[in-house]
């Protein structure tokens, strides 16, 4: 009898054990899932936000898609003509005869070649004929004989613009700076009258404009100032 009061007695104490050992299973889950509960939140609120945005956004790209139209734009002909000088403004004049004085007063002898032949672009007879036989025969031969490099510091201050009719002529005046063979000379002041007027335009020159007369003034500093014209 006491046998079986004991196998009864350690059953008991085995039940017990199991129980215990199942509420300290329990507890420790519920411990973890408390340690995690934060992060576990945050997935979820991110998972919740994530698969909405990413229907929306493929629902967006299906109507672009579907909804695209290509363009293109194609540039008019040029229209055939010529501009008159009086409908084109005293600034157009202006750049184009910056650009010239640039290409022909500032340069280094292994570019001044380069830039006497886009120069020559810009001229109209009999202004063309005197720039080849003046610049291109023997000025760009000595540019490049002395490895003479020249700087002209254009002031904006001092140009002028003159019309008559047709004609415009834009009087640019600055410092010209000139080192020959290593040996700076001194600084010179210095004047650029350029002429212009206007022929049929074209893709490559727009406004028609062209230079028909260059004149140079090498020495300027004791005169007086132009008045502005025009």
């Amino acid at each position: 009898m006491s046998k079986i009061k004991d196998a009864a007695q350690g059953v008991r104490e085995k039940v017990a054990d199991t129980q215990l050992t199942a509420a300290r299973s329990k507890n420790d889950t519920i411990r973890l899932w408390e340690n995690y509960k934060d992060q576990a939140l945050m997935w979820r609120a991110l998972s919740l936000i994530q698969l909405p945005t990413t229907f929306i956004a493929i629902i967006f790209a299906l109507v672009m898609w579907s909804t695209r139209e290509i363009t293109l734009s194609v540039p008019s002909k040029p229209m055939p003509g010529m501009y008159a000088a009086q409908d084109i403004p005293d600034t157009e004049f202006v750049n184009v005869a910056n650009d010239y004085v640039n290409l022909v007063a500032t340069y280094q002898p292994n570019t001044a070649r380069k830039q006497f032949e886009v120069a020559r672009a810009m001229l109209k007879e009999p202004l063309l004929t005197k720039f080849n036989d003046e610049n291109m025969s023997s000025e760009l031969p000595a540019i490049e004989t002395t490895l003479r490099t020249q700087v002209f510091f254009i002031d904006p201050l001092q140009t002028r613009v003159e019309r008559e009719g047709q004609r415009v002529l834009v009087s640019i005046a600055g410092e010209r700076w000139k080192v020959i063979a290593g040996a700076e000379i001194p600084t010179v002041s210095s004047r650029y009258r350029v002429e212009m007027t206007t022929i049929p335009r074209n893709p490559v020159n727009p406004y028609g404009i062209v230079i028909t007369n260059v004149l140079f003034t090498p020495n300027t500093r004791n005169e007086r100032p132009e008045p502005a014209k025009g």
